[in-house]
Order: structure tokens, then sequence, then C-alpha cells
């Protein structure tokens, strides 16, 4: 297990970051088919900064990027505060394909928690999976996050799925 050298940076779109986070997005082709249906695309870094949900703002958002030693591996996207005041909604981990299984994963989730607990303002972590993309469900359940069984539709080119919830409690 490499996570002993694994470390967060946020980031703020500096264009040698946004370079790096694009690697990243391309470096990790199963996930993009699974959710989009085709390959990653050449804005998949930018698309990262610009989304958020409605009524929140930029100061709530946080872009990560998840080293390991100097190299960027993976990435993170958390909002602050939705969809509830006191919940903090992990938008995406995403491990580049050929670090995967190594633990990175695990270590950046203990590292983001930890983010989200200093806040001191949310109480609970949120993920949504997409079904087409189930394989996942595990590795979240083992970090301790349990079904709402919450579910929306979800659509995104030739994907028609449905997003599923978990959520984790904060001690």
């Amino acid at each position: 297990m490499e996570s002993g050298f694994v470390s967060l940076r946020l980031l703020e779109g500096e264009p040698s970051e946004m370079a790096e986070l694009q690697h990243v997005f391309e470096s990790a082709p199963k996930f993009a088919e699974f959710v989009t249906g085709v390959p990653p695309g050449h804005a998949d870094a930018q698309s990262q900064y610009s989304i958020l949900p409605d009524g929140k703002t930029y100061d709530d958002k946080f872009v990560f990027g998840i080293f390991l030693g100097n190299q960027m591996v993976g990435c993170a996207d958390i909002i602050r505060g939705y969809p509830g005041p006191t919940t903090a909604l992990l938008g995406l981990l995403l491990i580049a394909e050929p670090f995967q299984r190594r633990g990175i994963g695990r270590a950046a989730y203990a590292e983001l928690e930890n983010r989200i607990r200093a806040w001191g303002a949310c109480d609970r972590v949120r993920i949504g999976v997409i079904e087409t993309n189930a394989a996942v469900m595990p590795f979240w359940q083992k970090l301790g996050f349990e079904r709402t069984w919450q579910r929306r539709p979800y659509r995104y080119g030739s994907v028609a799925s449905e997003c599923i919830y978990f959520e984790k409690p904060l001690q």
C-alpha cells in the first residue's frame, strides 16, 4: 500500500494544475465509459471546476488534486453544505486507473473526511453512485457509507441509469 505518500492539494485552476487534472481524467477511461458512455472528454478538467449545484456558490466548492509524491494521480470534488447545511457532498473521488487498488483512494478519502470535520459545520458526507458504476459500491461501504435508498434518474448521452445515494455520519 502506497497510502503513506498520499497527499491532497486544493487546486486553484492554474494552467499547470488543469493539465495534470485533465491527465487524471484521461487516465480513468473506464469511469468515463461507465458514467457517460464515451471516453474522457478534452474539457473534463474544466467541467470539474464549473459544475455547481443550484443554490451553491464557488465559495462552497473545493476541487482537490490527490498526489502520490509530486505526481497527481487522482482528484476529488466536495460541495460544503449540500444538499443541506450540515452535509458535505463528495461529488467525485477519482484515481487514475494505473494507481487504483493500492490504497490511495482510501487514504485520500480519510484526508478528505478530516478536512470536512475541520469545517465544523457538517455532520455527514453524502455521495451519489451511478448504477452503471456499481462496482465501486463495495469500496464506499467498506469506508462506512450506507445506502439512503434515495435514487434519482440519471441520463448522460447514451447512459440511462440511476444515481444511488449513500451517506456516512461523522462522529
